[in-house]
């Protein structure tokens, strides 16, 4: 359950770390907007990963509770 909470937690902070990266670089003018992109791709990534081993971990948790 620790695991999916630290990756969810983890993804939030870099989806919001490089979406403010983004947003800078696209005021700024630069052309440097790759990374941010694959970092707020990263993010949400690392968000699902962590949600899905939450939601597994609370399953199995009403599974063994019911037998």
């Amino acid at each position: 359950m620790f695991v999916g909470q630290l990756l969810y937690c983890l993804g939030i902070v870099v989806t919001v770390g490089c979406a403010i990266m983004l947003l800078l670089s696209f005021f700024s003018g630069s052309g440097l907007m790759v990374a941010p992109s694959f970092g707020v791709l990263n993010g949400l990534i690392a968000m699902g990963v962590g949600d899905l081993v939450i939601h597994s971990n609370h399953r199995r948790n009403l599974s063994m509770d019911r037998e």
